[in-house]
């Protein structure tokens, strides 16, 4: 008998971008399984056009097939998705706030606006056998949106790749630079770089003039806050020592996660937050915004802040990089945490669910 496929839908595959690589790590579970495990995309970066295959209408699953539909914005495979053969299970990783968005970047605060009610739609159509969350905390925003059956399972991460070479030219140059802070993500609005800038004002002024503060991630598509960002740069009076890197390479992201004194979160929304993880897997201490979904992620691995004043921020990543017996403890705690999302473990606890809904 030939054994269940598990169709993944992804509205994107990109390079280096979490879900895809969760969906990735997830299918080749599945195949060591003997689940043939295809994933389809609506558009795949060149890199991973051999992985992913391009989804068109009407979606190729059979009668007990499972198909997975990773949700984070509204697009044309919600429809092929309600109207799929077989099992149907909704992976969710949250829709940023549009709040938090209209005032930078208000076509992204209407499209996430526009998810919100595409979700509510799915959860009102009753063909969502089970509605998955990669964190408790959307775990209850899929309770929320109406969802009668709903479970937490984290995101499937391949942390091993850090364990990879870093890029040769950057470690050169990294190995003689100063301290350095590092933040890692999209720059949007719901990441609260503004917060970051004036926290590295005030260290470079009253601490450390050396320092390195280095935000690592694209803008593609949320250019206004990119742009508000440059204007608060010049207004704060800061130089190349406070820098944007834009999108970098698999390798260059290694050698700043390896070479950072000191991660800093000060995102305000986040439904996983797998930088986090990288960083303790990198061993680098976090300092993070007690906010959505990072408490439940960093767990006690790390420092967590709800007062973003700049003072006592520079001043807690002052000892979070000097104090060596603070950081011994934080890598220790470090450790254990990535141990509980270790492949193995989470892959397991997915393969479980999928298994248990073809029984039923």
């Amino acid at each position: 008998m030939t054994a269940a496929s598990i169709h993944q839908l992804l509205p994107a595959a990109h390079v280096g971008d979490a879900t895809g690589d969760a969906a990735r790590h997830l299918a080749a579970a599945l195949e060591q399984a003997g689940h043939p495990a295809p994933l389809w995309a609506l558009t795949i970066d060149r890199p991973l056009r051999g992985l992913v295959h391009r989804f068109r209408a009407p979606h190729r699953a059979r009668d007990g097939d499972v198909t997975l539909l990773h949700f984070a914005l509204p697009s044309p495979l919600t429809d092929a998705f309600v109207a799929a053969p077989g099992h149907r299970v909704l992976v969710y990783h949250n829709l940023t706030p549009p709040e938090l968005l209209a005032p930078y970047c208000p076509e992204v605060a209407r499209l996430t606006a526009a998810g919100r009610r595409e979700l509510a739609r799915l959860a009102e159509s009753g063909r969502v056998e089970l509605a998955i969350g990669v964190s408790e905390y959307n775990a209850a925003d899929l309770r929320r949106a109406g969802f009668s059956r709903v479970a937490a399972l984290p995101l499937p991460m391949d942390l091993a790749r850090f364990d990879a070479p870093g890029d040769a030219a950057l470690d050169a140059l990294l190995r003689r630079a100063p301290r350095i802070f590092l933040t890692v993500g999209r720059v949007a609005p719901n990441k609260r770089l503004e917060d970051l800038l004036r926290v590295a004002a005030y260290y470079l002024r009253h601490v450390d003039p050396a320092a390195w503060f280095v935000i690592v991630g694209g803008s593609r598509g949320l250019e206004g806050y990119a742009d508000a960002l440059a204007r608060l740069h010049r207004r704060l009076g800061l130089d190349e020592r406070v820098r944007f890197t834009g999108k970098v390479a698999h390798a260059e992201l290694v050698s700043w996660y390896r070479h950072a004194s000191v991660y800093l979160c000060t995102s305000e929304h986040e439904g996983f937050c797998a930088p986090l993880l990288e960083a303790m897997a990198c061993g680098v201490p976090v300092l993070a915004r007690a906010a959505a979904a990072v408490p439940e992620t960093l767990a006690d691995a790390g420092v967590l802040f709800d007062d973003a004043d700049p003072a006592a921020l520079g001043e807690m990543l002052h000892l979070l990089a000097t104090d060596e017996a603070l950081r011994a403890r934080l890598r220790d705690r470090a450790r254990a945490r990535v141990a509980a999302f270790a492949p193995a473990r989470v892959t397991g606890r997915w393969l479980e669910t999928i298994e248990e809904l073809l029984g039923r």
